[in-house]
């Protein structure tokens, strides 16, 4: 008998209609790098004593149902959008083919769930978590490499099956990003000396237990959005220091561009920095590690804006 390997392993999603409701089929087949999404049920220990004739423990008893976890993804031009609709919800779409603009923003209410079926077909087994939310989002920019997004994952429960609940799936074009396609502005300029970057975006999801005779959540109800994050710099000069001194509120843009019509742009439009140290720490170069905070903007009417520019007409 086969055994199950990621080389042959899938994932399929789907926006769900009613939370915690698969839909019918024809699911979505999504491009991915690892994922450890799933359902887990810890034991509790029985502190139950007159049972035994010596000292030996009682049974264990179950607790609550937990289905969380991570989708580490790689950040293309037109898949990325489906996790973006998650983590943000649907975007505002404009654009005549071959070129749309999806524009996303941060703090919106409700936010959609999706149906994930983690297939092993070598089994064969395939395992739909529904009711999956996403809480957070981590992209790590540095010079070279794959571009990847880590999003967290929240869901209400598992069904196992040895047949796939995904019908048919579509599938879009993949076309990557990589790390030497990015950059990262203030104010709107390029900043020169980046040797890295952070940004980690949060709905600070609150997970709502209830009594329920399936054990499952009742849901996932976002609370505040933040977006904070770093940048790493040589240290050229004190433009950044000087920020972070004066309390300065930057706008900065965390971008992978391929063309002017094939990008994807994460405007933060009220960001603050954090006062960092320039260590010397032997012959090499120095750098330093700046924190950063993001705010709600009035004059932008949000925190943060993604615009993601693509062939895609509607991520409805």
């Amino acid at each position: 008998m086969p055994r199950a390997i990621g080389a042959n392993s899938k994932l399929h999603m789907a926006v769900e209609a009613a939370y915690g409701e698969p839909p019918g089929g024809n699911w979505r087949l999504m491009p991915f790098v690892s994922c450890d999404l799933g359902a887990e049920q810890p034991f509790i220990d029985a502190d139950v004593i007159g049972l035994a004739p010596n000292r030996d423990v009682a049974p264990p008893f179950r607790d609550i149902v937990t289905v969380q976890g991570q989708a580490v993804v790689p950040v293309d031009l037109e898949f990325i959008g489906d996790w973006l609709t998650l983590l943000l919800g649907p975007p505002t779409s404009s654009g005549t083919t071959p070129d749309f603009v999806h524009v996303f923003v941060s703090g919106a209410s409700p936010l959609p769930s999706a149906s994930i079926e983690l297939a092993y077909p070598d089994v064969p087994n395939f395992d739909v978590i529904a009711g999956v939310r996403a809480d957070t989002c981590e992209i790590d920019f540095s010079p070279s490499g794959a571009a990847t997004a880590t999003f967290g994952l929240i869901g209400q429960g598992s069904t196992r099956s040895a047949t796939s609940a995904a019908g048919t799936p579509t599938t879009r074009d993949y076309v990557a990003f990589n790390k030497a396609q990015g950059l990262i502005r203030r104010n709107g300029s390029s900043l020169a000396q980046i040797t890295g970057g952070r940004l980690n975006y949060s709905n600070g999801a609150e997970i709502v237990r209830t009594i329920r005779d399936d054990l499952k959540i009742e849901g996932v109800d976002p609370g505040l959005a933040r977006a904070t994050g770093q940048i790493t710099s040589r240290f050229e000069n004190t433009l950044l220091l000087d920020d972070a001194a004066n309390n300065a509120a930057l706008e900065v843009a965390f971008e992978y561009r391929i063309s002017a019509t094939r990008r994807l742009t994460v405007t933060l439009h009220e960001t603050y920095l954090a006062l960092a140290k320039t260590p010397i720490q032997g012959p090499a170069g120095i750098e330093a590690a700046f924190e950063f905070r993001a705010a709600f903007n009035p004059a932008a009417g949000r925190m943060m804006t993604v615009t993601l520019r693509n062939g895609v007409e509607s991520y409805a």
